[in-house]
């Protein structure tokens, strides 16, 4: 069974971002270092933060395809948008699935990260992780919930 996490990244990325994850990276793909990353902090009947990091060609790729134009790396502010839009998606589809229909939620404007942080084994441990295989690269996304009270599947 895919997590809800897993489900709603994937199609996030392909609804928003017209590309096709692989639910299981290949060894290129885990070894594409990540560039780029965001995070949006939500509140409600829980807390926490939704954090999305990307290897460079995804996300630039991305924002290519979302906004349906070229665009290069060096573009920070499309990409960072692109990828910042992805986050708030991903988040918006995934709480009301681990949380109910009637719960509310608000979220933060994204904000950049740094693409090296955030381990997904260590000690800072997210709640839910997914690792999908995009194209040549990857993207990571991982739920850290603020234990008090939360619940997640």
């Amino acid at each position: 069974m895919q997590s809800p996490l897993a489900t709603a990244s994937t199609s996030t990325f392909e609804a928003l971002g017209l590309l096709l994850p692989d639910a299981e990276p290949t060894a290129e793909q885990r070894g594409a270092p990540l560039a780029r990353g965001v995070r949006v902090a939500f509140a409600g009947p829980f807390t926490g933060v939704l954090t999305v990091r990307v290897s460079e060609d995804v996300a630039t790729t991305l924002a290519a395809n979302m906004l349906g134009v070229h665009v290069v790396a060096s573009e920070d502010r499309l990409v960072h948008d692109a990828l910042g839009e992805v986050a708030n998606v991903i988040c918006g589809n995934l709480l009301p699935e681990i949380a109910g229909r009637a719960a509310v939620f608000h979220l933060g404007a994204p904000e950049p990260v740094s693409a090296a942080g955030g381990a997904l084994d260590g000690p800072d441990r997210p709640s839910l992780a997914v690792t999908l295989g995009v194209d040549a690269g990857r993207a990571e996304v991982a739920l850290h919930v603020d234990p008090v009270g939360a619940v997640v599947p």
